[in-house]
């Protein structure tokens, strides 16, 4: 048995994870950019309540950003575990009023992301996307220092809800870090995110 996510096409509410378009981080946050300055795209926000029981009433979200080009594939090998570090920030912020979308590459479409409980057996040779559970890696694991592994994402599962932007991950397995102390802290650096292609 295993916390599942799926993805979908659907416009997500207020409170639903959701994949695409942009964050609704505070002006008072910086918009993350690459190490030569260019705006990051906007992966993925999800509610703070999926990772801490002391955030169910909060406003505390967490969002992964990535460098992107529609169409092309350069992006996969700055997501690459290399050092315990990508080139993608994960954010941690309470959430503002209105959405802010600064990326040079925006990702359009909005798809929701939905958690359930699948009934089947969980173990390392289960590639289905996923929040915690039991570590399933494409490749050999990795080892991202402080935090652990809080969610894996198969790309085609992405795709589902990304119809104008298919292969954001290609085949392959995304998987978010999130340091012990996240709920703690507010901005860039609070984990990892890291793309393994099979």
């Amino acid at each position: 048995m295993f916390d599942e996510l799926t993805f979908t096409c659907e416009v997500p509410e207020k409170k639903d994870a959701y994949v695409g378009a942009g964050a609704c981080l505070p002006t008072d946050l910086a918009w993350p950019c690459s190490p030569d300055g260019v705006p990051l795209t906007h992966l993925m926000a999800f509610p703070g309540s999926w990772f801490s029981e002391a955030l169910i009433d909060g406003e505390y979200w967490v969002s992964v950003f990535m460098p992107y080009q529609p169409g092309e594939v350069a992006h996969y090998r700055k997501l690459r575990a290399i050092d315990g570090r990508s080139q993608a920030i994960v954010m941690g912020y309470v959430r503002a009023g209105s959405e802010r979308n600064e990326a040079a590459q925006p990702i359009s479409d909005r798809g929701t992301v939905r958690l359930g409980v699948n009934a089947d057996v969980d173990d390392d040779e289960n590639l289905a996307s996923k929040l915690d559970g039991v570590d399933a890696w494409l490749q050999s694991p990795v080892s991202a220092g402080a935090g652990r592994r809080r969610v894996s994402i198969y790309g085609g599962d992405l795709d589902r809800a990304l119809p104008e932007h298919k292969g954001v991950l290609s085949d392959g397995m995304g998987y978010l870090f999130l340091d012990e102390d996240f709920s703690e802290r507010t901005g860039a650096g609070i984990g990892r995110f890291f793309l393994q292609l099979g």
